[in-house]
């Protein structure tokens, strides 16, 4: 009797750590969501004390690593996770992702492609992917990719089509690019203001090229190219190419 009561209560502190390893990974993933990233490391060191089988505990410490820029760190986690999970896609995928951030496209697109691999439908793959191999000038491999992301409606479509407009661009085709990036600029798609005001800059049409732009930053003022196109509406302007 003493024996089935001491395993009963074994298997109840089992179930116990579990459920409380489960909550730790839970919470860390919405505190690295929002942000609090600190919080976020913390739960999920507490989720490997509480159980070592959380093995998502690990991919999302490279997460955070990654996003302080502790490249070594970061890699670390991910190779760990990877050789725990080879067939989780979602290990090559970071990887892939910090490699790009850290201007190794060769690697990036050598990881991306072990994702894809893996998870073949996943349109985030297909978009680090195209961002590897433009990174690498490779232009006929980014256009396939974002063509890709393209055809398919979800999270990944916008950037992937601004994307594809950027090669259009940069292989002497700006009317394909214009045509494609109209509908997301009327659409409120702030980096489709930009392409297409680069792709007007290469016509020399500045009137439509600062118009562009201006709706570029009114939509984002404080966007990820905001202060290069200040920097070039401020050169119209004082050029005499762009009276607003």
């Amino acid at each position: 009797m003493q024996i089935f009561i001491i395993l009963c209560l074994t298997l109840l502190s089992i179930d116990i750590d579990d459920l409380s390893a489960q909550l730790h990974l839970d919470t860390g993933m919405a505190y690295m969501q929002q942000g609090l990233l600190e919080q976020a490391e913390e739960e999920f060191q507490q989720t490997l004390e509480l159980s070592e089988e959380y093995h998502t505990a690990v991919l999302g410490l490279g997460m955070i690593h990654a996003m302080w820029q502790s490249w070594n760190r970061a890699t670390d986690y991910f190779r760990q996770y990877m050789d725990t999970c080879p067939d989780d896609y979602r290990g090559f995928y970071e990887l892939s992702k910090l490699y790009l951030e850290t201007d190794k496209p060769d690697s990036a697109a050598l990881m991306s492609d072990s994702a894809f691999i893996r998870s073949p439908t996943t349109p985030a793959i297909w978009l680090q992917s195209g961002k590897a191999w433009l990174k690498l000038g490779e232009m006929d491999s980014a256009e396939m990719w974002f063509s890709k992301g393209v055809q398919r409606q979800g999270s990944t479509c916008p950037e992937s089509l601004v994307l594809l407009a950027s090669v259009y661009r940069r292989t002497s085709r700006g009317a394909e690019a214009r045509e494609i990036l109209l509908p997301a600029v009327e659409a409120g798609y702030s980096p489709a203001c930009w392409e297409l005001a680069r792709v007007y800059l290469g016509w020399e049409d500045y009137l439509r090229a600062g118009d562009a732009i201006s709706r570029y930053l009114m939509l984002s003022p404080e966007g990820y190219y905001a202060d290069s196109a200040l920097l070039v509406l401020e050169e119209l302007g004082e050029s005499g190419k762009y009276i607003p």
